[in-house]
């Protein structure tokens, strides 16, 4: 089951704050996620509300720049039965299921070209 859809945002570390309260405030949304990923040199945030997520991605341009062609988090509850539908449907595997400090990852690519970021959080991070 899908729990939640961001759209990512990409921004420099020091803008990370910044970012966040125009979110909170644009979208009377709460911060609901926020966390360094040591392993990228990055630190993300989210920032949800009942119209729009957003995922914050934090840091310099060429840490980011290897997660820009990726368009959408998607936050499931459990991803392999998840996985399976979207294999079945035509999505390809991009990389194999990924440990983050959050919880667990992994990218598709849909059958329309999209790039999409599937994840399973098992901490609250925020």
């Amino acid at each position: 089951m899908i729990l939640e859809t961001y759209t990512r945002v990409f921004v420099d570390a020091e803008a990370i704050d910044t970012t966040i309260g125009f979110y909170k405030a644009l979208l009377s949304g709460e911060q609901t996620l926020r966390f360094a990923y040591p392993e990228t040199g990055l630190e993300l945030a989210a920032v949800s509300s009942p119209h729009l997520s957003v995922l914050i991605i934090a840091g310099p341009p060429e840490k980011r720049a290897p997660f820009e062609a990726t368009r959408l988090t998607i936050k499931v509850d459990a991803l392999e039965p998840f996985l399976d539908v979207l294999k079945q449907a035509g999505a390809a595997p991009l990389e194999p299921i990924q440990p983050t400090p959050a919880g667990r990852k992994t990218r598709l690519r849909h059958p329309d070209g999209l790039i999409v970021e599937y994840v399973e959080n098992h901490t609250a991070a925020g």
